[in-house]
């Protein structure tokens, strides 16, 4: 009998794929607003960039999760991140949406 692909059951939905958008987006936007200075070098510049326990609308092990906590899933060959789509593509590669 042939095994069944691990991502048969997961693939994610259009919906899915629009909210993971949009939370780009707004990763990007909310770091232009900050006015970051590019690259980060490590999870602690990264976990400095928002407010402890800013939300993010994801989980991560089964519970909601905040920005500081997706950023210290992090390791050192994840940086240096160049620019707000790659922190924003970073991040979001850590967390699935709820």
């Amino acid at each position: 009998m042939a095994e069944e692909h691990k991502l048969a059951h997961d693939a994610p939905t259009q919906g899915a794929i629009g909210e993971i958008e949009e939370l780009k987006i707004e990763i990007v936007e909310m770091m232009k607003d900050a006015a970051v200075k590019f690259p980060v070098k490590n999870k602690n510049e990264l976990k400095n960039l928002f407010p402890p326990g800013t939300k993010m609308a994801c989980r991560v092990g089964g519970k909601e999760t905040h920005f500081d906590e997706l950023a210290e899933t992090l390791n050192t060959d994840d940086f240096p991140l160049e620019d707000a789509p790659a922190v924003a593509s970073k991040i979001l590669s850590r967390c699935s949406i709820t």
